[in-house]
């Protein structure tokens, strides 16, 4: 937004002006953007991959790097700033703002926003590393934003136009999905825009941007957001198990020992059979591994039935365990 010098300089952008030159009042049509994407997911685990509510008083979050905008501390940021602020001045550049008196977080005592003033030209508003994702999989991508400007106060406002963009680690782009305009509304409102996105087959983590599609050319494209998540939809795609067939616990320091070769995995157990169903090894952790011993006493050779459990790591916990059996030879 464009901070005019003289209060009857800002022809085509507020009603006021029409008003301040022609001596009569004019009746606006305010009209709002595109529906707000709305795409959610009921299952996955609770855990968030990404939570930023931007902290609280007197302890803010850190946008360095996660933001072409610049931090200001004022009450009005101006064109191409943010504040991260737990309340918004209605009297902004003549009252053109909505007052708003709290962040949107739930139950939050002092909790901060990100108040954007639109900067002249498309553009990243907020950026965050996502790490520790399974590949092919659904995650939910959720923010809460507000549009500052009142309506009847522009002749032709300016709305704030949001995409999500999904990029690997290296910049490529993965994804790019439309959420549309944060309409105008006659009281400070929230909405929330909430979008699905997989994750590539193989991935060190990706980056979630939030662009504005719209430059201020005119009166308007002024927002505050929240409550930035990132959630997980889908249960991770099993990792492959191996398990090897045959080993020879002689004490030549080769293939004396059964490991399993898994990744991703939580609540792994592992239990070994002999021929007559008696269990001679169990393990929960995949750091442990069978050295052809029962109780300290070597086994006979022969044919042995191992049982693996586990979870696949950020698997809903209500989905129930992954299961795998196979046999090995243990030979001397």
């Amino acid at each position: 937004m464009h901070i005019p010098t003289h209060r009857c300089s800002k022809l085509i952008r507020s009603a006021w002006f029409t008003l301040c030159l022609l001596g009569w009042a004019v009746v606006l049509t305010i009209w709002s953007g595109a529906p707000l994407r709305a795409q959610s997911c009921t299952g996955g685990p609770p855990e968030l991959a990404v939570d930023e509510s931007f902290g609280r008083l007197g302890s803010p979050a850190s946008l360095s790097n996660r933001t072409r905008y610049q931090l200001t501390t004022v009450a009005c940021p101006l064109d191409g700033q943010y504040s991260l602020t737990d309340h918004v001045d209605g009297s902004c550049y003549n009252s053109l703002w909505h007052t708003i008196s709290q962040d949107h977080t739930p139950g939050e005592t002092g909790g901060l926003m990100m108040v954007v003033n639109g900067a002249p030209g498309a553009g990243e508003v907020f950026s965050q590393l996502a790490t520790g994702l399974c590949g092919q999989t659904t995650y939910e991508f959720s923010l809460w934003g507000i549009n500052l400007l009142r309506p009847g106060i522009c002749t032709d406002p300016i709305l704030p136009n949001l995409t999500l963009r999904v990029e690997a680690a290296d910049g490529t782009v993965l994804q790019n999905i439309d959420f549309g305009s944060i309409p105008l509304s006659a009281t400070p409102v929230w909405n929330r825009f909430a979008t699905l996105f997989t994750t590539p087959a193989s991935t060190e983590g990706v980056i979630i941007k939030l662009i504005n599609n719209q430059g201020d050319l005119g009166c308007g494209n002024d927002m505050a957001i929240d409550d930035v998540q990132v959630k997980q939809c889908t249960s991770c795609p099993a990792m492959p198990v191996f398990v090897p067939d045959v080993f020879t616990p002689n004490g030549d320091g080769t293939n004396d020992v059964l490991g399993v070769f898994l990744t991703g995995a939580t609540a792994f157990t592992m239990t070994v059979y002999d021929r007559w169903g008696s269990p001679v090894f169990y393990s929960n952790s995949l750091d442990q591994r069978w050295d052809g011993t029962d109780k300290g006493t070597p086994c006979l050779a022969g044919t042995y039935t191992w049982l693996l459990t586990y979870r696949q790591t950020g698997a809903d916990p209500n989905d129930k365990p992954i299961v795998h059996r196979g046999q090995v030879v243990l030979a001397r």
